[in-house]
């Protein structure tokens, strides 16, 4: 299974844009590792033209870190803790 995920537009707000980069970078790597390990749920929507994963706070985060929360926090909207994952449904 293969799953591609092109983020167009991701919207911060009160972060200094010199670490845009670092904050994209681990988005794209930590979200790239919470899909690989766990999946999405089987009743994700396959194609999501906008994804609201709420407000998260990052006071006193920069870069990476931000990155990461940022991350988990779009995978827990595709992956719900209580929806089955690919690797946890059996009758996959």
């Amino acid at each position: 299974m293969s799953i591609e995920v092109h983020i167009e537009e991701l919207v911060l707000h009160g972060f200094d844009p010199h670490d845009r980069h670092a904050i994209m970078d681990a988005v794209q790597q930590e979200l790239g590792r919470l899909l690989a390990e766990r999946g999405v749920s089987a009743h994700a929507p396959l194609d999501v033209p906008r994804l609201d994963a709420g407000t998260i706070q990052l006071a006193g985060t920069r870069g990476g870190a931000a990155g990461a929360s940022i991350a988990q926090a779009v995978h827990s909207t595709l992956a719900p803790a209580s929806a089955p994952t690919p690797a946890s449904d059996p009758k996959r």
